[in-house]
């Protein structure tokens, strides 16, 4: 019997599964479900390869839903482990940012004066300019 499969965009890429699962869990972080988003969050976490980027998604998603502090705290530890990655400063920034805390600057000006990792740069510059974008619009309105 041949099963065909639906073309993915990398070899890497995760079955629907992992995929709508991780949507479900932050959607639950967003929608305040915390004990079985929790619960979503782990079970995904430990099948996946490398979790960090799933990590960071969640974060972010914790700060928008209110969450700000257990966000940063996060976030925070793993700046202090891995103070070279530009990744987890950008997703602080960005956390704090959705949050309401003004101290994202910080985050951003730091990746801009002190790495070279040229896609944590254009990061640090792509929240900036989504920041630019949205204080013109509001004031214009």
């Amino acid at each position: 019997m041949l099963i065909l499969e639906a073309p993915t965009a990398t070899k890497s890429a995760y079955p629907v599964i992992y995929r709508n699962l991780m949507t479900v869990g932050l959607l639950g972080t967003m929608y305040r479900v915390g004990e079985d988003a929790q619960t979503i969050h782990a079970t995904v976490e430990m099948t996946l390869e490398d979790a960090h980027g799933y990590s960071l998604y969640r974060t972010v998603a914790m700060a928008m839903a209110g969450h700000l502090d257990e966000a940063r705290e996060a976030l925070a530890s793993r700046i202090e482990e891995e103070p070279q990655n530009g990744e987890n400063k950008i997703a602080m920034a960005v956390a704090m940012l959705f949050g309401g805390d003004r101290g994202w600057r910080y985050w951003i000006d730091n990746v801009l004066a002190t790495h070279t990792d040229q896609e944590a740069r254009e990061a640090a510059l792509g929240v900036l300019k989504y920041v630019s974008r949205q204080d013109r619009r509001v004031a214009l309105h």
